[in-house]
């Protein structure tokens, strides 16, 4: 079979799915070699469609080794017992995700950053940001830090961005870190542009039209001192340009998250106790953003609960349908048919840690860093 070309080969291995590459690395070094080059990763990205699973990332208790498997149904399970080497059992915070990869840091000291591919059982470790006594702003307490990852399409990378609060005048201000080929490149940045001041951030950020966002709601401290920042507002970082940007909301939620539609930018208002709403962002790159109410589900609040807190969107899977959790139940919302179904997820207990997100998953190896990184 290494007669083959390797410019067919390419082309062929472009219309298999992610589960099939994997275990055809095993039929020869030279297709394994195929397999793990960068560029067909990221080729393949764009070329296939596969349709979003749900990730199971699981906290080991006494499992010492990474265990995968693909359940019925659309469900993918893989334990986070590789993440443990360097950060102590359930001592690390999910951060996000972003074409395929998963990014974590450890809970004790969010300066250590840890990157996973779980189709690949591979966990790479971030260089830590240097310390210096002479930067402009000084290092924000523990988990002030607000942590994203995000692809630059321009330029087939990842990034990982860490966005803090300068400790002078209350802005915004990011660091960057460009996960290269070489060690130049693989190191810590401040990043381009400033960003907004009094915008504290909530949430985990959310990768899509090739920006993280993450969600700002005024306080009562914040008002007086910025009069721009009026209700809901969303942060946006651009991953190419690593530019600072501000979005308003369609309207003032009282509770809402932010999500992942297919690479559109959604925001799900959870103010009602008896519905919940999805609205997505339509026109993302113009001067006039416009929001359209996608999606309108029709669910009570749990007994006691005033609003829809609990409630929360993941994103859509396979058919089209939209996965919601649901306390400790999951539920799928099926929008051809408005109808709602009870979703069994095999080896999920509402009294574990797991994580729970929609998954497209990504053939590119993190060993092909290790050596910069480590």
């Amino acid at each position: 079979m290494s007669d083959f070309p390797s410019d067919i080969l390419f082309d062929i291995f472009l219309r298999l799915p992610i589960k099939s590459l994997l275990r055809f690395r095993c039929v020869s070094p030279f297709w394994r070699n195929i397999i793990d080059d960068p560029c067909l990763a990221y080729v393949h990205r764009t070329r296939f469609a596969e349709e979003s699973k749900v990730l199971l990332l699981d906290h080991p208790k006494h499992k010492p080794d990474v265990t995968f498997r693909e359940d019925h149904g659309g469900f993918l399970k893989a334990s986070l017992s590789l993440v443990t080497q360097f950060a102590t059992l359930k001592a690390y915070f999910f951060e996000g995700c972003c074409n395929g990869l998963v990014c974590f840091t450890k809970s004790c000291d969010d300066s250590l950053v840890f990157l996973f591919n779980p189709l690949r059982h591979e966990v790479l470790a971030l260089q830590p940001r240097p310390c210096s006594s002479t930067a402009p702003t000084s290092d924000p307490p523990l988990r002030k830090r607000k942590y994203g990852l995000g692809f630059d399409c321009s330029k087939n990378t990842y990034k990982i961005v860490r966005v803090f609060k300068n400790q002078r005048n209350s802005t915004l201000c990011a660091e960057v870190f460009t996960l290269g080929r070489s060690s130049s490149s693989s190191s810590w940045r401040s990043a381009i542009g400033k960003g907004p001041d009094h915008c504290p951030l909530f949430g985990r950020p959310i990768f899509a039209c090739g920006a993280l966002h993450w969600l700002s709601i005024a306080t009562p401290d914040d008002d007086h001192n910025n009069n721009n920042l009026e209700g809901n507002k969303i942060v946006s970082f651009d991953i190419s340009k690593e530019e600072f940007g501000l979005i308003s909301t369609p309207k003032s939620f009282l509770s809402c998250h932010l999500l992942d539609l297919r690479g559109d930018l959604g925001v799900v208002d959870c103010s009602s106790d008896r519905q919940i709403e999805i609205w997505v962002l339509k026109e993302y790159y113009g001067k006039i953003k416009k929001w359209v109410k996608e999606y309108e589900i029709g669910l009570k609040a749990p007994i006691g609960a005033v609003d829809n807190t609990w409630i929360e969107v993941i994103g859509i899977w396979e058919e089209g349908e939209i996965l919601v959790r649901y306390v400790g139940s999951f539920l799928s919302y099926d929008p051809k048919s408005d109808g709602l179904r009870y979703i069994h997820i095999p080896g999920f207990s509402h009294h574990d840690d797991t994580e729970v997100l929609c998954h497209k998953g990504t053939l590119l190896s993190l060993s092909r860093f290790q050596e910069e990184e480590l």
